[in-house]
């Protein structure tokens, strides 16, 4: 667990800094929760973190092309898929939802603090009333220069580990 939560302490200080999470970084975290697999589980452990690996890759990369994710937050799932000995039973998806109820807490959060969210918000509920009510779709392209608006992914999943980690849940 020391070695998780040293490899997300860089991953979610490189986020935070550059908005770029390194491949090193997670590399690093890959390559170490493969090994502490292989030698808690063998083999068997083995199979069903790269099956874990590949599941969370399958899952989260259509959103990361919508361009709802980073890249970073999926690797940083897919390095958490890795580490099958903390993630036994449930525990993976478990970590997945506090993930993404943190997050929401998160998002809700900016909006209730920053006037561009809240014009995001009320931009995306007229846009899909639009959609139902006439059937035209258009095209939105977010601005990338407002970084308020951005919920990183990489803080939450961060603290759901840490919540795991305590036996807050399993």
């Amino acid at each position: 667990m020391g070695i998780l939560i040293g490899v997300f302490s860089v991953a979610v200080f490189m986020d935070w800094r550059f908005y770029r999470i390194p491949n090193a970084c997670i590399a690093a975290g890959m390559v170490n929760g493969m090994i502490l697999t292989y030698m808690s589980f063998s083999w068997t452990g083995l199979v069903c973190a790269l099956g874990a690996l590949a599941v969370l890759f399958l899952v989260f990369y259509p959103f990361y092309l919508m361009g709802a994710l980073g890249a970073g937050d999926v690797k940083l799932f897919m390095m958490m898929g890795c580490f099958h000995p903390l993630m036994q039973k449930d525990g993976l998806l478990h970590y997945m939802l506090v993930t993404m109820a943190l997050a929401a807490v998160s998002s809700a959060l900016k909006m209730a603090v920053y006037p561009e969210c809240r014009e995001r918000l009320f931009y995306l509920a007229r846009y899909i009333r639009k959609a139902v009510v006439t059937g035209a779709v258009d095209t939105y392209e977010v601005d990338r220069t407002q970084t308020r608006c951005v919920v990183r992914l990489s803080i939450p999943a961060f603290l759901s580990l840490l919540l795991m980690g305590a036996g807050i849940y399993h």
